[in-house]
């Protein structure tokens, strides 16, 4: 959740295109955070493969398979890690998918305390006259 929402800052700030910004989200929105991991997983990591990536840009079945599909994956994934919104961890292969890291945060910011505003006695303004 986290990772998500700096997911679109850190897209406004590296001024990615559409597909990269949209495909960035993705990806925060499918891995762990740092503090929201019930699995132990590594946080960050993205492994959905060509045929998810394809869906995230807008590809539906049968064509999130399709070579012109792939292509527009490929393409945005090079913008990604131009731009160093993600890094490989590792290549895929035969087998196994890539595996990516999000180079983005996704902890917990700090929360501010807040003064809880008094409970409003409604009947007691309705009686001084208050409309609502």
């Amino acid at each position: 959740m986290y990772a998500a929402k700096n997911a679109v800052l850190v897209a406004a700030e590296l001024q990615l295109g559409s597909n990269a910004a949209r495909l960035l989200l993705h990806m925060a929105l499918e891995c762990w955070d740092d503090h929201d991991n019930p699995a132990g997983a590594l946080p960050r990591r993205y492994f959905g493969g060509r045929e998810m990536s394809a869906i995230a840009l807008g590809f539906l079945a049968p064509e999130n398979g399709s070579n012109r599909a792939f292509q527009v994956v490929n393409r945005t994934m090079r913008e990604l890690l131009g731009k160093g919104a993600i890094r490989r961890v590792r290549p895929g292969r035969s087998g196994q998918r890539a595996e990516f890291e999000l180079l983005l945060d996704s902890s917990r910011p700090p929360t501010m305390k807040r003064r809880l505003n008094p409970v409003v006695n409604l009947t007691e303004r309705r009686d001084q006259g208050v409309t609502f």
